[in-house]
């Protein structure tokens, strides 16, 4: 049986803001996929052409806030397929990634990681890619990206209160749900040009989520998120990108601390209401 002859039943969900100078490579890399799946753009408040780009080119277009978690759950509940993916908007998929997700949770896998492979400008880009091939099978940093939907649902999907960390406890909360697989496909995570100072306060940006994921997990959490297997090789440290990466920890460190002192003992942290879904736009052309 060809791939035209299959039914979808696998769900595509990418969230998106302001995402319009990657958004079309990664949707006609999902649209080029072996396996054919339905494709959601969930689209929280973009004022570039992120808007016009998805309605050309999902299956379904959503507007939700007030982040990637609440889009993701949307994105989700909009559709009735059997399995469901998130992809970010920055990713390019390679064609076999949902045929080979697909496959494994036929398998009986409840939770599909996909690794990535970063790529980007500059020495910080460098130093980035470096940093993620450390992370390579490590069941700790790499998070599942495929769920069957009645997994998914049953947990809860994402933590709608959690921005930065949400994947990771997700992950925890479908580990128990029955085996992980990691596929052989690998995702390209298109960081474009990549500045010291931008990347640091990413992190203190979702510095709240992380705090909210340690209070969440507590000593769980805590140790899983400070396995890094880099700490524990000095000679790759010692080269050029081993030090750009210690003055990069050194600087997230020091961007999120205020952020995560203010999470832990200021304003406390609650769930966020629930937005609710005010515009959606199908796709009619073929």
């Amino acid at each position: 049986m060809g791939s035209a002859d299959v039914t979808p039943d696998v769900a595509i969900i990418v969230p998106t803001r302001n995402s319009e100078a990657t958004l079309r490579g990664c949707l006609e890399s999902v649209r080029a996929q072996t396996f054919p799946c339905t494709v959601v753009v969930v689209d929280n408040g973009s004022t570039d052409a992120t808007l016009r780009i998805a309605i050309e080119m999902a299956d379904l277009v959503l507007h939700i806030g007030p982040e990637r978690s609440a889009q993701r759950n949307a994105g989700a509940a909009a559709t009735s397929t059997s399995i469901v993916g998130f992809i970010d908007s920055d990713m390019v998929l390679p064609p076999t990634v949902i045929a080979e997700a697909v496959a494994a949770i036929k398998a009986g896998a409840t939770s599909v990681v996909v690794p990535e492979r970063t790529v980007g400008e500059g020495f910080w880009a460098d130093v980035s890619a470096y940093e993620r091939s450390f992370y390579e099978g490590s069941d700790t940093i790499e998070a599942p990206r495929f769920f069957p939907r009645d997994v998914f649902q049953n947990v809860g999907g994402f933590d709608e209160a959690m921005t930065g960390a949400e994947d990771w406890d997700l992950g925890l909360r479908t580990a128990g749900a029955g085996p992980r697989v990691r596929i052989d496909a690998r995702i390209i995570h298109e960081e474009g040009h990549v500045r010291y100072f931008n990347i640091c306060r990413k992190k203190a940006y979702y510095a709240p989520g992380v705090a909210l994921f340690i209070r969440k997990h507590g000593v769980q959490g805590l140790v899983g998120m400070s396995r890094r297997p880099w700490l524990r090789q000095p000679r790759a440290l010692a080269r050029p990108l081993g030090l750009g990466l210690l003055v990069l920890k050194v600087g997230q460190a020091t961007a999120m601390a205020p952020a995560m002192g203010w999470a832990f003992f200021g304003r406390p942290l609650r769930l966020p209401d629930r937005p609710s879904m005010r515009t959606k736009h199908r796709r009619t052309n073929s």
